[in-house]
């Protein structure tokens, strides 16, 4: 009878087989031998993912706003760092939904990716009027998130073969399934870390867009606090005053987010320097020093 994991090896360089086809079989191989941490990774890959992804389902592409005008135009950068965070984003969608873009597109197709509201308020501010923003990525970033799947379950069989553990068409011996939970399976040693762009992994209350905001969440939280305190003395036009309040708002919503977005941070915190840049309060002067070393170096 043939080995199940030697027909993955198989399958998996197979070009006809559908990726979430060749998941399947790989979830039936996992779960007969009770690897949890392979069952998860598949799982994921089928139904797509709900939080941080592997660094394979990172897509990079071009910021474009829509002009009625002129139809989508790209967004261009003063700050070439802050363009390159933004221009990246997971993509978590399943394998099958992936597939059907692909199957359905041409090479010249784009994936349209929006970004979320507050992000899109923030990007709007490059395009001087509001508009929907959006990341558009082109197919062959599609093409790597399937092939890269495709590699990881060809890796991991092949692993599988060296270790003695082949199956008898879809079941293992007793002796095979204790060598599958004795030896480590750890599913990054097949494709790496999960990754999450602007913040850090394990951390994230860590702010980190290339080392332009220097500051911890309780920093910023502390700053805020004192800002607050001090608006009645900065001398600031109600309107002013009010853009003020909101961007700080902005700030605080962030921070109680699980995923903080470190350049919406960032954007407020220059709306806010600009706003003290132009306040006439003797307070004005030392939030500047204070926003400086924290923010802007």
């Amino acid at each position: 009878m043939n080995s199940v994991v030697i027909e993955l090896q198989k399958e998996a360089m197979d070009k006809s087989v559908h990726t979430s086809d060749l998941l399947r079989k790989a979830y039936v191989v996992a779960r007969k031998l009770k690897l949890s941490e392979i069952l998860e990774w598949i799982e994921n890959e089928l139904n797509g993912y709900k939080g941080e992804v592997p660094d394979y389902r990172i897509a990079h592409g071009q910021i474009r706003g829509w002009n009625p005008y002129n139809g989508w135009i790209p967004l261009m950068f003063e700050d070439p760092e802050e363009g390159e965070a933004v221009s990246k984003r997971a993509c978590g969608q399943s394998i099958a939904e992936l597939e059907h873009l692909v199957l359905n597109g041409n090479k010249n197709s784009s994936l349209h990716m929006p970004y979320p509201q507050d992000m899109q308020r923030h990007l709007c501010k490059g395009f001087g009027f509001e508009t929907e923003v959006s990341l558009f990525v082109g197919q062959s970033a599609l093409i790597r998130v399937i092939d890269s799947v495709r590699n990881v379950i060809l890796n991991w069989a092949l692993k599988l073969e060296e270790d003695g553990i082949l199956g008898e068409g879809l079941s293992f011996s007793e002796e095979e399934k204790k060598s599958a939970t004795d030896v480590p399976q750890n599913v990054n040693n097949f494709y790496g870390e999960v990754h999450s762009p602007q913040i850090q992994q394990g951390n994230q209350t860590a702010i980190q867009v290339a080392s332009t905001i220097n500051a911890d969440a309780q920093t910023i939280s502390e700053f805020l606090s004192t800002l607050k305190s001090e608006l009645d003395g900065l001398g600031l036009a109600g309107e002013i005053e009010d853009e003020l309040s909101s961007e700080i708002t902005t700030i605080e919503t962030q921070l109680k987010s699980p995923k903080p977005k470190a350049v919406i941070i960032k954007e407020s915190f220059k709306t806010i320097r600009t706003v003290l840049e132009s306040a006439s309060g003797s307070a004005a002067g030392q939030l500047l020093i204070e926003l400086g070393k924290m923010v802007f170096g």
